[in-house]
């Protein structure tokens, strides 16, 4: 008979999951299938070389636009630095990802599927109360993968918004020019690029409506590896935390009389341990996929939001409508850096009051074997499930704050240099 948590865990993967499902869906547009038992693979090579081969015309056109007028003024260029910046950190995941897939693949079917709950022999036990354990299990769970959902569509929602305005941007200035001020009837590309072409007689190739158009696809580039990538790292860690959530309510109840009869304790408490051990590994897994990509990540928003505290100093001298761009671009970048570390100290946070949790149950009143793996379980959990960046530091609160005082004092020293 099959045990009543993996069954659960089976009724579990068959919901739907909002979140996880953009998540997968960003990363297939860029060629990188990381749920392949959903999906085929078959034309993702394909798709990861014209995505690629994109990317890099834009980025090449964005540069070129830079170096044309980097001697007007920083004013003129900051928004191509930031587009090539951002275009640039995406293809970076893209390939980095690529390289990890396995481990990707790996870690989002664990996640989906919950093979680290998965015959953990906790039922096998003869529990008098296991219906209601069940019952407080899924209960954990599914709140869980309610939070994942809520934090990804709300991520999702902010980063459609500079996507939106990108997309939407020539088309308006156009029935502004055309129809309002009755000045110019011409399309302006999306955003300032310089795209080279060949003038053949009358012809330019590639044409004009192929140049726009390719700077068109940038910002739905920049939106699947930003909000793919990123709630990736976000679905993965909440799981952790809520897979610590379980963990927690079973240490709780290790000493309880109703739920685990005393003679069955030792056992209960070595499946508990074994839970521990498989969340220890699962916790390795994130660690090695995004260690270095964070320290990408986190270095590169560093730079953007410096970039856009400078913008947002210039743009007020122009209108609310540049302003109001500019801070939805800011938003963006700002929620990007914080998911990371908000997520992360929500891990640390939950494997800190696991310590106390094995500490707190009535373990001076059982048995010599009881006692010793309450013991060892303390010298584990003393050291926290910790995500680093890149090895120098760890992702927290305290970091975030770090980030955002060293994008201002680089954006009071770029201010600085450019008024003198």
């Amino acid at each position: 008979m099959q045990d009543p948590l993996d069954q659960e865990l089976d009724r579990m993967d068959k919901l739907p999951k909002r979140g996880l499902y953009w998540v997968e869906f960003s990363a297939y547009a860029l060629g990188i299938n990381i749920a392949p038992r959903k999906r085929s693979s078959t034309h993702c090579q394909l798709v990861r070389i014209v995505v690629l081969l994109i990317n890099l015309s834009i980025i090449y056109s964005l540069v070129a636009f830079i170096m044309a007028n980097y001697q007007v003024s920083f004013e003129t260029y900051v928004e191509a630095v930031l587009l090539t910046f951002q275009l640039s950190v995406g293809v970076v995941k893209m390939l980095h990802f690529q390289n990890m897939l396995e481990a990707s693949v790996q870690l989002v079917h664990s996640t989906e599927t919950g093979q680290v709950l998965r015959s953990l022999g906790l039922f096998d036990l003869d529990l008098p109360r296991k219906k209601e354990l069940l019952a407080s299990l899924s209960a954990i769970l599914l709140d869980n993968w309610l939070i994942i959902d809520r934090q990804v569509m709300f991520f999702f929602k902010i980063v459609t918004m500079p996507v939106l305005y990108y997309t939407m941007r020539p088309y308006f200035q156009y029935i502004f020019d055309c129809y309002i001020v009755r000045d110019t009837c011409e399309m302006t590309l999306t955003y300032p690029a310089i795209v080279p072409f060949v003038q053949l007689g009358k012809y330019e190739f590639p044409s004009y409506v192929i140049r726009f158009f390719l700077l068109q696809s940038g910002p739905y580039w920049c939106f699947f590896a930003v909000f793919g990538f990123n709630s990736l790292f976000v679905v993965l860690t909440r799981y952790e935390s809520g897979l610590i959530k379980v963990l927690r309510y079973l240490v709780q109840n290790s000493t309880s009389n109703s739920l685990v009869p005393k003679h069955l304790r030792v056992k209960y408490l070595q499946c508990c341990v074994r839970l521990f051990a498989r969340i220890a590994n699962h916790h390795n897994q994130i660690e090695n996929l995004f260690k270095y990509i964070i320290l990408v990540q986190c270095s590169v928003s560093s730079v953007l939001i410096c970039m856009l505290l400078y913008k947002i100093s210039t743009v007020l001298e122009v209108g609310w409508v540049w302003m109001g761009m500019i801070m939805v671009y800011f938003v963006t970048i700002t929620l990007e850096i914080s998911l990371y570390n908000v997520s992360a100290q929500k891990v640390e946070t939950q494997s800190e009051l696991l310590f106390y949790d094995w500490y707190n149950c009535n373990w001076y009143n059982e048995s010599r074997d009881f006692k010793f793996l309450i013991k060892m379980m303390l010298l584990f959990t003393r050291r926290t499930f910790v995500l680093s960046v890149g090895g120098f530091t760890n992702l927290s609160h305290k970091f975030l704050v770090q980030v955002f005082r060293l994008s201002g004092n680089f954006f009071l020293l770029l201010r600085n240099m450019n008024n003198k």
